[in-house]
């Protein structure tokens, strides 16, 4: 597969590397891109790749490090390097007449493996930099122990890194485009296959190898069966993550997937106390980036508000803890037609929640392109609810002109009739916002297109209409 996208993150690492010495971070989840993205940068630089593995020894990784070094810089047998600091100060001492570029992959696992390697980089860094043409590139998955070196207050590494880099996940127009590439040219497929996967770019390689062309077809080869490549991704993860503490996270986890949103509803599920819950929601949603908390987009201060939701923050997640936790039984005993069934059944309903958010997405490019593509421009966009069970998919709001747009998204096989837009209209008198005051629009997201009577309703009500072949990149058209 070829390399797509990073090219901002790209450039702000070229940038660094000419103005060494220099010290990027690079942090992210897990499968995100963050090694493709330091190969990218080192094809036209000459550099070291390390990636600190927990499974070695010190004095492994110590002898695996200083052989790229020496390969790297064309040095001789005779240097010795059997500590941690006597590599960092021959790298330092190389910098003196030459540029050198390290990357060290899984930074934050010097924590556990040796943590004072951290603070020996810190102090030659304070000492020995100036004048160096050292760049070194550190590179994260874990967000949380990550910021323990860099981020926090008394972190050893505080202030050292030029700049930070959160990689983030592909979004859906980059996703579309890899899967054109790939030979997936229905819509509906690639919008299926974004459900499942978002953008974590990891899952995507393995499409071409395994001959994927459709969502069911990467359940039954990826997950769903005795050698799948992801049948134990998400415990892997959450064991590398948690260690033996990690089936509490399972269990909150699978609470959110299966719609418990505050915290006392994931509490009574998982059957712990709200007050001991705050520790593995911060875990959750700052040190592997699977859960998020969401308000209403109208909630003026929403830092303080008391309608937040707890939502899983990663589709693949959020597909596994739906369809195969639930059923882990059967997955144990290798009873994978069973969970095949049970996603058949639930599949439509669980690509139509990760619709929503291919929907938001392709609102946000409408904005940023030239005025006409939308009624407006946003300053806000996300979701509404109340207390009472009233939601609204999608509300995007300008607060300087009080203009406010309502949209309702429907993944499923029958053309949408103008029921839909009706309700919406119902709904959208329930929100609060600038009531009397506001401009109101109105949107309607479909996956297979409308009836004529509801065309004929949006047509003289003006509300806007977008199919899945516009939302995938197709020639756009509004009414």
């Amino acid at each position: 597969m070829k390399f797509y996208n990073r090219e901002d993150e790209l450039h702000e690492m070229r940038l660094l590397r000419n103005a060494a010495p220099a010290m990027i971070v690079l942090t992210g989840r897990r499968r995100v891109g963050k090694t493709e993205l330091i190969k990218k940068f080192l094809e036209d630089s000459t550099g070291v790749y390390f990636f600190v593995d927990s499974e070695k020894s010190e004095k492994m990784l110590i002898a695996e490090f200083s052989a790229q070094l020496k390969e790297c810089f064309d040095l001789g047998e005779y240097v010795k390097i059997e500590e941690w600091e006597t590599l960092l100060k021959l790298i330092f001492n190389i910098g003196r007449d030459r540029d050198v570029i390290i990357c060290i992959d899984e930074f934050q696992r010097f924590l556990q493996l040796n943590p004072s390697f951290i603070n020996q980089l810190q102090k030659y860094w304070d000492t020995v930099s100036t004048g160096s043409r050292v760049f070194f590139v550190l590179s994260g998955s874990s967000v949380g122990m990550m910021n323990r070196i860099f981020v926090e207050q008394k972190a050893p590494l505080f202030k050292r890194a030029q700049n930070i880099l959160f990689i983030e996940p592909f979004n859906f127009k980059t996703i579309n485009s890899i899967l054109i590439d790939s030979g997936i040219p229905d819509t509906t497929s690639r919008i299926e296959m974004y459900a499942l996967f978002g953008g974590m770019i990891h899952y995507y390689t393995l499409l071409e190898h395994y001959g994927v062309k459709s969502a069911d077809d990467a359940i039954n080869k990826l997950i769903l069966r005795k050698f799948a490549p992801l049948k134990n991704e998400v415990r892997d993860t959450m064991i590398e993550s948690f260690g033996r503490d990690h089936r509490t996270y399972y269990s909150i986890l699978t609470a959110i997937a299966l719609g418990k949103s505050t915290k006392s509803e994931i509490a009574n599920f998982v059957d712990v106390k709200v007050t001991s819950l705050s520790r593995y929601m911060d875990d959750l949603m700052n040190t592997v980036g699977v859960v998020r908390r969401l308000v209403p987009v109208t909630e003026p201060a929403p830092w303080r508000s008391k309608k937040g939701r707890y939502l899983l923050n990663d589709n693949f997640f959020g597909f596994w803890f739906r369809f195969i936790f639930r059923n882990m039984s059967h997955h144990e005993i290798g009873d994978f037609e069973y969970i095949g069934d049970k996603i058949r059944q639930g599949f439509d309903s669980f690509v139509g929640r990760n619709f929503e958010g291919i929907c938001r997405e392709f609102l946000v490019d409408l904005n940023r392109q030239e005025p006409g593509q939308l009624p407006f421009r946003f300053d806000r966009i996300g979701s509404w609810w109340n207390r009472k069970g009233d939601e609204i998919d999608i509300v995007a709001l300008n607060s300087e002109t009080a203009e406010i747009l309502f949209a309702e998204c429907k993944w499923r096989a029958a053309a949408v009739g103008c029921g839909v837009a009706e309700d919406l209209r119902r709904k959208a008198a329930l929100v609060d916002w600038r009531k009397g005051s506001r401009r109101e629009y109105f949107a309607v997201f479909s996956k297979s297109g409308f009836d004529c009577a509801c065309m004929e309703y949006c047509e003289r009500d003006r509300v806007l209409m977008f199919d899945a072949d516009q939302i995938a990149g197709q020639a756009g058209r509004s009414t």
